[in-house]
């Protein structure tokens, strides 16, 4: 008499299946998780930035005041911009999942979130500044916050200090670099390079629970694998080249005079909402929206600075 066949005795065994999916599309960017966000009442944002400076003088003694000229400001308008999809879900297909204890619909929109969310960081990164893409920090950097150009260089603590010394919002105080892996790694190496252990720092990631994160001169450097190696020369492109760029600046404290944040329309839940758009007319199936209203700014020119044209 043969044997069963694991063919056949599969046809009576039901696989243990784990509940809810393993989240394996992961790009790195834990700054995201403090980055603040700003409401704004209207159709925009207005910044008044200082162009030039009421003059002054100094005055001998029955000397004439000459010092006569007013302020300069220039208004920088910022608005948000709509990252959007429609989880679209059949109700027979979500009938027989809720039948078998799995709410499909729920997985769809869970799945739209998160691709709405890697959006918002992806385009914080690469945005063109253009409606209905994101400002980035490519976009948002002043032409007057760059390191000196050299095109191919490689990363050094020289190069990292002229950066941290172009961030000046703060009075010269810098929360944050970031960086992609690469660089990161590189950095890393001119540490042990000179016999010396990689510094961090714990940081609170406000969300309960802290994180190791490399420091510089006391600054944190979070990892940001969005910002691309594909750079052309002084930070003239994101694409076509072979380059990257790291930032440094500050974040905005709500006064909205400081540096970066996330903005979107007061009234409206920060981040991400979810609507119920309802059931399709001509098909059996419910409609359910994600979305966001925001976009990434950097209030202050002084508070954002960047170094190119490393070699990746």
């Amino acid at each position: 008499m043969a044997t069963q066949t694991l063919a056949e005795a599969k046809k009576f065994i039901n696989n243990e299946i784990v509940s809810g999916v393993v989240e394996d599309i992961i790009t790195t960017n834990p700054m995201w998780q403090v980055m603040p966000w700003t409401p704004y009442e209207g159709q925009a944002i207005l910044i008044n930035r200082e162009d030039t400076l009421g003059d002054a003088q100094h005055l001998a003694i029955g000397g004439t005041i000459t010092a006569k000229a007013a302020s300069t400001a220039i208004q920088t308008p910022f608005t948000a911009v709509t990252t959007i999809g429609d989880a679209e879900m059949n109700g027979l297909v979500q009938a027989q999942s809720m039948s078998g204890g799995v709410d499909q619909l729920m997985a769809e929109v869970s799945s739209k979130a998160k691709s709405v969310g890697r959006l918002l960081q992806q385009g914080q990164a690469s945005g063109t500044g253009t409606s209905p893409q994101l400002h980035s920090y490519h976009t948002l950097t002043d032409a007057s916050q760059y390191t000196t150009a050299s095109a191919g260089q490689a990363l050094s603590f020289e190069l990292l200090d002229e950066l941290l010394d172009l961030v000046k919002a703060k009075d010269g105080e810098v929360d944050y670099l970031v960086a992609n892996g690469v660089q990161l790694r590189k950095y890393r190496a001119l540490v042990r390079a000179l016999g010396g252990v990689n510094e961090t720092m714990a940081f609170d990631m406000g969300n309960g629970r802290s994180r190791n994160i490399d420091v510089y001169n006391g600054i944190p450097m979070f990892q940001n694998d969005y910002i691309t190696s594909t750079e052309t020369a002084n930070g003239a492109a994101l694409t076509t080249g072979a380059l990257t760029s790291i930032y440094g600046g500050c974040f905005d404290d709500g006064s909205n005079k400081i540096g970066t944040s996330m903005i979107h329309p007061a009234g409206i839940p920060v981040g991400i909402q979810v609507d119920m758009v309802g059931l399709a007319e001509t098909k059996d199936e419910s409609i359910t929206r994600v979305k966001s209203y925001s976009n990434f700014v950097n209030f202050n020119r002084r508070g954002l600075a960047r170094l190119t044209s490393l070699s990746a």
